[in-house]
């Protein structure tokens, strides 16, 4: 039997999300603040705060983090905030032990080829800043590591081995996150923390343990109680709670049931195996390797967007082989994932509410998005992967759209619970993913055409 090859590829991904946008503007009420003030405002948070994107961190992304766009809408309805955020200059934050810059860029339309391109690391611009920074979203940052990590060998990660530098280039030696928030006297606190104490078991395939949920509720709570205790009573803090981390991309671009085969590859595949999987004529679901054993994957399974393509193409994986256990989230550990989030968020509804915090529900926010997708302003959103608008290259993190899409269910929880008129941000004038696409030509456009739904349905035909 020869190798498989991948009759749909990732090409339907340069769809023109890379140049298009919405010129419509985005609904809003009157700008204003209402009877809140706005002086000094403090995001804290992970990636996700920090504006991280296709998996880097650089300053052409970060400009568009959720935090810096509502800071933006603040001062645009009468605040007067200064927001600095620990920016990086160039291509970014570097692979561990490399100058090579992490981010991924398309590098090739054949393939094609996403991933680092060689480019070379940036480096911090601002690190002499003389106050600790208003955006203290820190990549990779847990709930732990609010009231306890001062670098990158007292963070979380680094209790099992994992230094990240990331917690000693933002926080610079003046303290944790929350010593630093506290320096700044905030009147408005954001804070999104809790996403990596999940997502690390979800994208390692289970290898990696999940924070437990009764360890996280004493985290969390000791994390609000020192909060509002600092902040005062008169502070806003906002809040918001962990989606399903299988709603992502990262977990939905591979199809778990995307083997096709003949009948005579059936039958071959049904002899091969003494009958145990049930190969049949059309689509089938990957064999994979799991906690369990070997399996055959149903739609309840994910196959990780980490899993070598080329492995699936022409090294028989997923028909010939088992797909390594690494690269597969079973429909028993996606289970617990949801068991987990759905903790986590009992804790945080919890104590959003004894401490008299904004509560931004981003769970029920992507699980609309991957069901049917959003119209923002005229303009189709959805959580396929780069098509859809909302995540980047790395099928985790948000574009700068889904920053915008992020930055106004803050805006809208804030406007209906603490009084103000902050206007939304307009989607479509954010812009899209870059990728270095002007030499390519295709009928007199400067982006080739993809039929929209042609990533939707990825398979390995064998042949």
């Amino acid at each position: 039997m020869k190798a498989s090859s991948l009759t749909v590829t990732l090409l339907a991904l340069l769809l023109a999300v890379l140049i298009g946008s919405c010129t419509d503007k985005a609904p809003g009420p009157v700008a204003g603040l209402g009877s809140l003030s706005v002086k000094s405002y403090v995001a804290i948070g992970n990636s996700l705060t920090a504006g991280y994107q296709s998996n880097g961190l650089y300053e052409s992304a970060q400009k568009y983090s959720y935090p810096n766009l509502i800071a933006g809408q603040i001062n645009a309805s009468g605040g007067t905030t200064t927001f600095v955020q620990p920016l990086w200059s160039g291509a970014g934050t570097p692979i561990a032990g490399t100058n090579i810059a992490s981010r991924y860029v398309i590098i090739s339309l054949v393939g094609p080829v996403i991933g680092p391109a060689g480019e070379p690391a940036g480096s911090p611009e601002n690190l002499t800043y003389q106050a600790p920074y208003n955006n203290l979203g820190i990549p990779g940052a847990f709930i732990y590591d609010f009231l306890n990590a001062r670098d990158s060998n007292t963070c979380y990660s680094a209790l099992g081995g994992v230094k990240n530098p990331l917690f000693t280039s933002t926080l610079r030696g003046i303290g944790t996150q929350f010593q630093q928030m506290r320096l700044l006297r905030p009147d408005l606190v954001t804070f999104w923390l809790g996403n990596n104490d999940v997502l690390g078991y979800a994208t390692s395939g289970g290898a990696v343990s999940v924070t437990a949920p009764g360890l996280f509720d004493l985290l969390y709570k000791a994390s609000m109680d020192s909060l509002r205790a600092a902040v005062g009573t008169s502070a806003s803090i906002v809040v918001a709670n962990i989606p399903d981390v299988t709603s992502i991309p990262f977990f939905n671009t591979i199809p778990s049931q995307g083997l096709v085969l003949t009948q005579a590859q059936a039958d071959g595949l049904n002899l091969a195996t003494g009958g145990v999987f049930h190969f049949v004529a059309g689509v089938n679901g990957f064999l994979a390797l799991t906690n369990s054993g070997v399996k055959k994957l149903n739609k309840n399974d994910y196959v990780l967007l980490t899993c070598p393509q080329d492995s699936l193409k022409l090294a028989g994986w997923g028909s010939q082989k088992p797909i390594p256990n690494q690269y597969v989230l079973d429909s028993a550990e996606a289970a617990m994932a949801r068991i987990t989030v759905a903790a986590y968020n009992s804790t945080i509804t919890n104590y959003a509410g004894t401490h008299n915090a904004v509560l931004v529900d981003i769970n029920s926010l992507l699980a609309r998005l991957a069901a049917s997708g959003l119209t923002y302003a005229g303009q189709e959103l959805t959580s396929d992967y780069v098509i859809g608008g909302v995540f980047s290259l790395d099928g985790v993190h948000p574009t700068s759209k889904g920053q915008g899409l992020i930055a106004n269910e803050f805006i809208r929880m804030m406007n209906s619970k603490l009084g103000t008129n902050l206007p939304y941000v307009d989607i479509g004038s954010l812009p899209g993913i870059p990728a270095p696409l002007s030499k390519y030509q295709f009928a007199g456009r400067s982006v080739p055409y993809y039929p929209p739904d042609a990533l939707r349905a990825l398979q390995i035909q064998l042949y």
